[in-house]
């Protein structure tokens, strides 16, 4: 049976066992998705704009994105949620978008082992900027699926999340 894979066709009865898992692994689109990166590619590429002209790295339009949809989850450990990264790199970001102005940090009130940051005055354009770059992406991203498909849609990717953490709960 030939398949096109990379623009390439490949007999699969012919493969060895390692190429038959490669080519299937790169046939299923869920795995694709769940693994990120042409996400990441296409975010990269949306936002490279408005990331050149603020001299902004990735993450740090990421967080500054996130916190203004986030309301009160604005703390590290929700950037980090948000993210899927590790504190070490929100807590560089996090600094340098500090010292450009772009967010300030509050102590929360109730317990003071908790830092707020809430974006600034000063990064309303870049926020506004990289919000309409987004949004315009995300609405390509879903073109031409039906509202019907999308809810199942989300139904199942809460669901996948859900196993995910459950498995690594488990470690």
């Amino acid at each position: 049976m030939e398949k096109r894979q990379n623009g390439q066709f490949v007999n699969r009865d012919a493969a060895s066992p390692f190429e038959k898992k490669m080519a299937a692994q790169l046939d299923n689109p869920i795995e694709s998705v769940l693994r990120g990166g042409q996400f990441k590619k296409l975010v990269e590429n949306q936002l490279s704009g408005v990331k050149e002209k603020y001299g902004l790295k990735r993450i740090e339009m990421e967080i500054l994105y996130f916190l203004t949809q986030s309301g009160m989850h604005n703390t590290a450990k929700d950037i980090c949620r948000y993210l899927n990264m590790n504190k070490g790199h929100i807590s560089q970001a996090v600094e340098n978008l500090s010292e450009m102005g772009y967010l300030c940090a509050s102590t929360d009130k109730a317990d003071r082992r908790y830092v707020h940051y809430i974006v600034t005055e000063r990064a309303k354009a870049v926020c506004e900027e990289t919000t309409q770059a987004w949004n315009k992406m995300s609405r390509r991203i879903i073109a031409d699926i039906p509202e019907e498909k999308l809810y199942v849609f989300r139904e199942v990717a809460v669901k996948i999340v859900e196993n995910m953490n459950e498995m690594l709960n488990e470690q």
